[in-house]
């Protein structure tokens, strides 16, 4: 059950964090003066920028398409899944971080982002989580029975009446009888 949840979770988070970060990344993109977002760039002055054009790219890489690819991962239950929405989580955290380190007190829209990054690595780091990313095992295949295994299994009769047939039937192929 928890490996389900965790699973579902998972997805629904960041199919939500990586549309967020293709619309917000959009968004800057055709607004590099940051008008449309209500900031302005005059909040980049600590960094060596002078609009939203890098941080929209950013965006849309980092907090959009990779989410999404993630998400596929997960769906599909591929390896590397479970690891890589624990450091998307992480990253998210960390990205957040540094907005609000560089920009001072938080917006609605950074609290928002910030616990479903905390919801992220809660939901990965539940015990089940790992194991339900991981693809169900199918059942051996059958092999093929060798010849000495056949054999045995030919020639051990227990019933006497197919026993005789048996050695008339190898009597008549060897010729001798």
């Amino acid at each position: 059950m928890i490996t389900k949840i965790a699973r579902y979770g998972l997805m629904i988070f960041l199919v939500l964090l990586g549309l967020g970060g293709l619309i917000e990344g959009t968004t800057l993109l055709t607004d590099p003066g940051g008008a449309e977002m209500g900031s302005s760039a005059r909040i980049l002055g600590n960094l060596p920028i002078i609009d939203f054009v890098i941080p929209g790219l950013l965006l849309i890489a980092i907090m959009g398409v990779s989410p999404l690819v993630i998400t596929y991962g997960i769906w599909q239950r591929l390896s590397w899944a479970w690891a890589a929405a624990l450091v998307q989580s992480v990253l998210l955290i960390l990205w957040l971080g540094l907005q609000i380190l560089l920009w001072g007190t938080p917006i609605l829209n950074h609290l928002v982002y910030l616990i479903c990054g905390v919801l992220l690595v809660i939901l990965c780091l539940l015990p089940g989580a790992r194991l339900g990313l991981e693809k169900p095992t199918a059942p051996p295949l059958q092999r093929e029975p060798d010849l000495i295994e056949l054999e045995a299994q030919f020639t051990k009769d227990t019933d006497p009446e197919r026993a005789k047939n048996r050695q008339f039937t190898n009597t008549l192929r060897s010729g001798r009888g």
